[in-house]
């Protein structure tokens, strides 16, 4: 009869050890699950915030610069310029940031201008506007 209390208690103390575990178990599980959700999240916005590859990284980024050293150009122009005019086409020289892309026209005047830089496979990489808009785009380049 001695051995019966001594196996009831170790019954009961397995009891509340199972317990115990289960709910440490629940509470580790819960915090794995919050832990994999943040991750989720984490990768979907460094997806969304870096680019996919360097390569079109690169093009774009050389796009904008293109743009903007033309658009410094043209502006320069104006501003040298007697009567506060654009460059014609024949007076534009693009600059050599823009060699291997190609600029295109959109519209264009001696009030005004807008064009846009693509790559070889005409993807746009850069639009730039300056000063009036111009009255009807312009064929050709």
């Amino acid at each position: 009869m001695k051995a019966f209390p001594l196996l009831l208690c170790s019954v009961l103390l397995c009891g509340c050890q199972d317990r115990e575990a289960r709910a440490e178990n629940a509470a580790l599980q819960a915090r794995v699950t919050e832990l994999e959700a943040q991750v989720k999240a984490m990768q979907a916005e460094q997806e969304t915030a870096l680019p996919s590859d360097a390569q079109s990284v690169t093009v774009r980024a050389a796009g904008q610069t293109c743009a903007n050293a033309l658009t410094r150009t043209l502006e320069t122009f104006r501003e040298d310029s007697l009567d506060d005019r654009y460059p014609s086409a024949a007076q534009t020289q693009l600059p050599a940031e823009c060699v291997d892309l190609r600029v295109n026209w959109v519209a264009r005047s001696e009030r005004g201008y807008t064009f846009t830089v693509t790559d070889d496979a005409g993807r746009e990489l850069a639009r730039q506007s300056g000063g009036a808009t111009p009255p009807a785009p312009v064929s050709g380049g």
